[in-house]
Formats: structure tokens, sequence, C-alpha cells
């Protein structure tokens, strides 16, 4: 690839330089008003022609391109390399303004194999500090060279039709390599077409793209399901999911595009790991309903799912009991009666059936110490060395003796210790000390690496859980009983953040914690 790229006036594009590109003097204008800002009467103009990428103004002035509106910033030079498979820009850029002009440089790493977006050596997440950064032409060739080490790789080239641009384009790219069109990607990130905060990847709206897509969710689309999906984007993804879950009742499915059940997959589609698509809470809500499915019929068993769905969209309701709920089921089902059953179906997932999971396994955990004295094998985990290196203490390391005046270590009970869970015994630990569910519904999850499980203790207590995702973002950071972090334990939460390159918030994700400061 060019190292060299620069604005070229008559292309009106950017094309490869020799050298570094010198500062160009935009043109400001305003659509809306029609009018240009003349710089040699230093005022605003009606744009009197336009042609070949010249603007004439009303007193007679000439300007060429690039032309762009007020108190904007317009890059004009971007130095491009690569080395060990990642990617290295140099933007240089300047302010445009009727008032001022001042040059500004930026450097964007895109580091393939962490998966993450650095400008100026800090990593970044949000949205906004990815639009409009990179032109048409660099963004192209970097998707090329990417897409044919993904084909030669996994024998899938992805494609991109997208509104978007630039670096956004370029990290979900990076994040979905695995997926040829934007509504696989949909499904993982729970995304929807519509929504202002997305990066749209597809391979185009073509009726080809259109049967990859239905194939790839294993669904048969008949005219009705065709025109649903035109209306509504979204609904393929919903309608795969209630199907995945074990609906079968055409009418039922149809129902599933609801705003209401859309938006709680999207919460809870956030697992992406081996080019597997994983929902967090997929296994026990396919057990849940196939446990339903044979005490009564589906509509009964989708207006249950229905209530739950209704309680996630109730604020007075923390999401987190809606999950620790459906996966405490998957625990207690074996152990449940059928008239019990039918009360949780009854009920939905919620706060109520939560607490009654929550009881019901602690005294499952008695009976079974007390009758049997059969304790379950513990079972040890294989955590990658980068997982590993996630423990740290936070806080001071050291203090002033005050009586001899010399530093001494603080203790590490007096800070905050982070480590990593190695094992299903010490979930178990962490599940009963904090009142939570990862003693009995995280093994799995960690055993094929789909989470890494990261606990803090305090004063010799459980004070922080947090469960990592395969990419090094937060899925969920709590205190015991599922409470949001505040004072210190958030101060020792944020700091840890910091010194592990931890992703706090990010363009596709949510923590749990209180507002800080």
């Amino acid at each position: 690839m060019n190292r060299y790229w620069g604005y070229d006036i008559i292309k009106n594009s950017f094309v490869p330089h020799q050298d570094e590109s010198l500062s160009v003097f935009p043109t400001i204008i305003n659509l809306k008003q029609k009018t240009v800002f003349c710089r040699q009467h230093k005022r605003w103009e009606k744009i009197a022609a336009f042609q070949q990428n010249v603007l004439k103004t009303a007193c007679g002035k000439l300007y060429t391109g690039p032309f762009t509106q007020d108190d904007t910033v317009f890059n004009y030079n971007y130095a491009v390399s690569k080395k060990e498979g990642n990617w290295y820009i140099k933007v240089n850029s300047q302010t445009v303004s009727t008032k001022n002009r001042r040059l500004l440089e930026n450097i964007y790493e895109v580091n393939t194999k962490r998966k993450r977006l650095f400008k100026n050596g800090t990593p970044i997440f949000e949205r906004e500090d990815l639009t409009g950064v990179l032109c048409k032409e660099i963004t192209s060739e970097i998707l090329s060279d990417m897409g044919a080490a993904y084909k030669e790789e996994f024998g899938i080239c992805p494609t991109v039709a997208s509104k978007l641009g630039g670096l956004s384009v370029i990290l979900g790219y990076m994040l979905s390599p695995f997926n040829i069109n934007f509504y696989r990607i949909a499904q993982h990130w729970g995304l929807n077409p519509y929504d202002p905060d997305f990066a749209a990847l597809s391979s185009g709206n073509t009726p080809t793209a259109e049967n990859e897509m239905f194939d790839s969710m294993d669904i048969k689309p008949t005219k009705t399901l065709r025109k649903l999906y035109q209306k509504f984007p979204q609904s393929v993804i919903c309608y795969a999911a209630a199907q995945d879950m074990g609906f079968t009742d055409v009418n039922l499915l149809q129902k599933s595009p609801a705003p209401s059940f859309y938006a709680f997959l999207k919460y809870f589609m956030i697992s992406f790991a081996g080019g597997q698509i994983t929902y967090f809470i997929r296994e026990p809500l396919k057990q849940f309903v196939r446990d339903m499915l044979a005490l009564s019929n589906q509509k009964t068993v989708w207006n249950s799912i229905e209530r739950t769905v209704g309680f996630f969209a109730d604020q007075t309701v923390s999401p987190i009991i809606i999950t620790d709920a459906i996966n405490m089921y998957s625990v207690c089902a074996p152990h449940l009666t059928d008239q019990e059953k039918k009360e949780v179906m009854r009920e939905g997932f919620n706060q109520y059936t939560h607490d009654f999971f929550l009881r019901r396994q602690e005294q499952l955990n008695l009976e079974g110490l007390s009758s049997s004295h059969k304790v379950e094998a513990n079972v040890p985990f294989t955590i990658e060395p980068e997982f590993m290196a996630l423990e740290y203490k936070a806080g001071r390391q050291f203090r002033e003796n005050p009586v001899t005046k010399e530093l001494e270590e603080v203790p590490d009970k007096e800070r905050f210790c982070f480590y990593v869970a190695k094992d299903s015994y010490t979930l178990k630990q962490i599940g009963s000390a904090m009142s939570n569910c990862v003693g009995w519904g995280y093994k799995n999850a960690v055993l094929e690496r789909r989470a890494t499980i990261v606990y803090a203790m305090f004063q010799n207590k459980y004070r922080i859980c947090i469960e990592v995702t395969p990419d090094f973002s937060i899925r969920q950071a709590l205190g015991p009983h599922n409470t949001q972090l505040c004072d210190d334990a958030l101060q020792a939460f944020f700091e840890w953040c910091d010194k592990k390159d931890i992703k706090r918030t990010h363009a596709f994700g949510q923590i749990h914690v209180a507002p800080h400061g």
C-alpha cells in the first residue's frame, strides 16, 4: 500500500503522494443557505455557480475544493504503514473556521491481533471517536488487505456496503471477520440497522446476500417473512432467536419481532468467540422452553417469555436479576416439581422467581452436603497467560510507618486484590460469599473460554465480581448481592481497568456500575 496520501483538488479525492502533503485551504460553505465564505472579502457570499470542483461566488471570486462547513476538521494528509499485521495511520488535520485555523496531528493504530483501535496510544471505543477519520480510499485498501487474510485463513471474505466508513467500519470488520453479511453480525451484537450507533456491515442488498442471511440462520424464507424482513430488518434476528429457543408456531414466530423482544435480545447477545455466536442466556432459555412445552402449549410458553421481556423493560427491575434467574433455572430445573415449573412459567423471570431459585439453590447445597456428603469435584480451568495477567493489587503499595517513619508495604488485606478464578470451586466460593449466580451459572462459560471471572477481595471479604469477555471488555462488574459498585470499590475497579487496558465502555456494551463522581 502507498505510504502517503493527500487531497487532489482536480479529482476531489485522496490519491497517493511521494511525500507528505502540505496543508490545504478548504472552502467553507453553508449548504442550507447556499452561501460560501469569501476569504478575500472575509464575508459570506451567495454561490453563483459550481462546475468541475470550482465554485464561483456572487462577488466573482473562484474557489476550488475541498468544500466543508464552518467549524469542522479536515484531514489533508495520511501516512500509512503496516507492521506485524497492524496498521498505523498518522492523520494530519486542520480546523476549518471563518475565525481561525489550527493544525492537528493524531496517530491511530488498528491492532488486528487484539481487535483494538488506539488513538495516540490510548484505546478508544466510542463511535464519536471513530467516524470521519479515514478517507474512503485508504479504508477500502485496508479492508481489502484484511479480507484477503480472512479469505486465506477461513475461506470467507467479508464485504462492505455501508453509508458509514473509516475506522468505524474497519473496527466492525475486525470484530466479526467470519460473517459474510450484516445480519449475522447483528445476530451477535443485537444491532438494529436503523440504530444511530452501529457500523452497518453487509454483503449488499441483493437477493443473493438476502438468501445467504436466511440460510445462515437456518430460516426458510416465506413470502410473509420476506415482507416482514423488508419492513423491519431486525425481525429476522428475533425470528431466528425465537426459533432457536424451540418455537415452531409460525404465528408466534411472526410476533417475535416486537421492539421489546428485540431490545431484550440486544441486551443479552453478547458473546462471540472462535467464530461461534453465543447467547449468554441461550441454553437456559432453550431448556426452559423445552420443559414448559412438555407441560403446556406454545402460546402459553410464549406468553411467559413476553412477561419476562416486560420485566426487562421495567426500569425498577435490574436486568442482572433477570439474567441470574434464567441461569439459575437450568441448575434448579431437575429438582423442581411440575407445579413449581408451572408457577415459574406464570410468573416469568423476575425478582420473585430469582429469590425463589436462590433459596432453592442454597437448599440443594445444604441437602447435598448433609445427606450424601458428596461434594462436586473441583474442575480446574485452563486460563490463558493474557487473562492470568489481569490479576492486580489496587491502592497504595507502600505507606509510612508512624513510629519509624520508614516506608513499609501495605498488607494485601488492606488493598483491593484482583484475582482470576482458576477452578469451579473458587466460583462456588464467590457465588456463596457474594450471593450471586457465579457459583452455578458460569462454570461451562469459563471452561469453554466464553468468559473469565475476576474477583476482588478487601479486608478478607469478596467485594467485586467481574465477568470479562474474550476480547477483554466487561460484561458485568458488580458487588455483593449484585449491587452496583460505589465508593472505594468503584475507584479500585477503575484503577484496575486503567492498568489492565480493559474496556469500561464501548460501542456495543454496557457496564453495571454506579455513576462515577
